[in-house]
């Protein structure tokens, strides 16, 4: 079972983001834009209009991409992965407009399940440079997060394999696990 580093494919497909008005006016605070530490927010979510951008791609929304550390799950990227995901975090509904997307909050911490080699975590100042996984404690977690990078999302290849399988567009998978 092969570990990938996910991404999102913003040289084909639009970036999703929100507003800060947005955030500020349904959260309360900006807060949320900001804020790495896995944190459970279905408790009181309100649903936030995305916004997206073309940088140097073509005006295409992705089924499924990036933005921070979540994932970006257009309706029909939902409906093929929320039983694989939902165990491992939480689905938070918001649209762009007036199609239904939903945040993927990844809750499931590689260190809570014990699954980071010992010593093979390195750094280079304050970037991740070395990270290994162990896999067989993973073999059962499509996304997760680690302490180390709370930004980056990582992934198995079954969820790799399903995404790909299922016709999924606007994600990258890297084998390269680290900050560069």
């Amino acid at each position: 079972m092969k570990i990938y580093q996910v991404f999102e494919n913003d040289s084909d497909y639009m970036t999703p983001y929100f507003e800060p008005g947005e955030v500020i006016g349904k959260r309360g605070s900006i807060q949320f834009v900001f804020n790495t530490n896995p944190q459970a927010y279905a408790g009181d979510w309100v649903p936030l209009e995305l916004s997206l951008k073309a940088c140097d791609s073509s005006p295409v929304i992705p089924t499924l991409s990036t933005w921070q550390n979540y994932l970006v799950l257009h309706e029909s990227a939902y409906q093929a992965l929320k039983g694989l995901l939902g165990p491992f975090g939480e689905l938070l509904p918001c649209t762009y407009q007036g199609v239904k997307f939903y945040l993927f909050n990844p809750l499931t911490i590689a260190e809570d399940l014990d699954a980071i080699v010992p010593s093979s975590v390195t750094r280079d100042n304050d970037l991740l440079s070395g990270i290994a996984f162990d896999e067989e404690k993973l073999k059962d977690v499509p996304v997760f997060r680690t302490k180390e990078s709370y930004i980056s999302i990582y992934c198995t290849g079954a969820f790799k394999d399903v995404v790909e399988s299922e016709k999924l567009d606007g994600l990258l998978f890297s084998t390269n696990l680290t900050h560069y």
